[in-house]
């Protein structure tokens, strides 16, 4: 079922037949594709390439290797949610999974690489996509869904929005963001009416899932333009100059076993074998991080930073040079953050 685009939000809740949205919205049913003028040329995938190897989602078979070590296209930290154990005063405790993840990031500059096998095509084309969802980050942790009891892959779907970054030789360079909200592998990525956004904004996503996974859920994105201080300009809370947001209904169960802030290496639409060339971007730094579980859990700040919380994951790509971003916590306190660097290690 496809999604409604929804547009004029807020910061008060309303509620759907299966679940509660934290913003209000109005529903127009104008398609994105057709309204949409400030995207790129290309568009991601937003899916692992074909060129996989068995059912390991999101590692490639390389043109070559180092090590005889897969190729990993997803950089980024992810913080797996377990239920606790049940209580005589809370019998269900053990059912509890993941209601909602937010983060906020500041749009990163991307360029042509500067080394590396992919470096110094001037007329080439390169990308990064950055997201923020649930689940979708990797299937090492074994997780059984409390309500079916049976066993669950946090890759086999994923609810998450995100922006793609876009450089284009053969268009001058920088390209404009592309904003987009996924339920994947239901649908392809969807943009938002009229959402503009460009490298420097700092946008804030909130993804929320339907109780235990099931039914559908929404997505928020909120651009606060340049950075400011926590309470905005002048002591004023910050306004966002640009909101967007999509909702599902009657879409296949997630795990909602996973919270994930991630940086992601896709496949350009009309090349769907392998990934796109990853792009030279300046540090991306997710902040903010939270999640929210649906029997009143809420996880901010050192519980999802904390030592030996989140999992740290890098790109790795033999054809494109090696190790090719990697992750760290970086700051102390309510700034305390996760930041993922380019490189080239061999």
């Amino acid at each position: 079922m496809k999604p409604s685009i929804l547009l004029t939000l807020t910061a008060t809740a309303a509620s759907t037949s299966a679940f509660t949205l934290p913003f209000k919205f109005l529903r127009n049913t104008v398609s994105t594709e057709a309204s949409n003028t400030n995207t790129p040329n290309h568009r991601l995938l937003h899916s692992p390439p074909t060129n996989v190897v068995g059912n390991a989602r999101g590692r490639i078979k390389a043109a070559s290797t180092i090590n005889n070590r897969p190729s990993f296209l997803r950089a980024g930290s992810y913080l797996p949610y377990h239920p606790p154990a049940a209580t005589p005063d809370h019998p269900n405790l053990n059912q509890d999974m993941i209601q909602s993840v937010t983060g906020s990031l500041i749009i990163p500059a991307i360029s042509m690489p500067v080394s590396g096998p992919t470096a110094g095509n001037s007329v080439g084309e390169y990308s990064a996509s950055l997201w923020v969802g649930i689940d979708g980050a990797s299937a090492t942790d074994s997780f059984t869904h409390p309500i079916a009891n049976a066993t669950c892959n946090p890759l086999a779907a994923s609810l998450r929005a995100g922006v793609d970054i876009f450089w284009d030789g053969t268009l001058g360079g920088q390209q404009t963001p592309y904003v987009w909200a996924q339920w994947y592998p239901a649908e392809h990525a969807r943009g938002f009416l009229d959402f503009k956004a460009a490298p420097g904004d700092e946008l804030r996503f909130t993804v929320t899932t339907g109780p235990h996974g099931n039914s559908g859920g929404g997505v928020l994105v909120e651009n606060y333009g340049p950075p400011q201080s926590p309470k905005g300009v002048d002591g004023r809370v910050k306004i966002p100059i640009a909101t967007g947001s999509l909702i599902w209904k009657d879409m296949p169960p997630l795990c909602s076993a996973q919270a994930s802030w991630i940086l992601e290496d896709f496949p350009l639409q009309e090349r769907p074998e392998l990934p796109s060339a990853l792009g030279n971007f300046t540090d991306v730094r997710f902040s903010e991080m939270g999640f929210a579980t649906w029997l009143g859990g809420n996880f901010t700040g050192e519980d999802v930073l904390g030592k030996d919380k989140l999992k740290m994951l890098e790109i790795y790509d033999a054809g494109q040079g090696g190790t090719l971003a990697k992750c760290k916590t970086d700051g102390e306190g309510e700034r305390k953050s996760v930041v993922c660097s380019r490189v080239v290690e061999a």
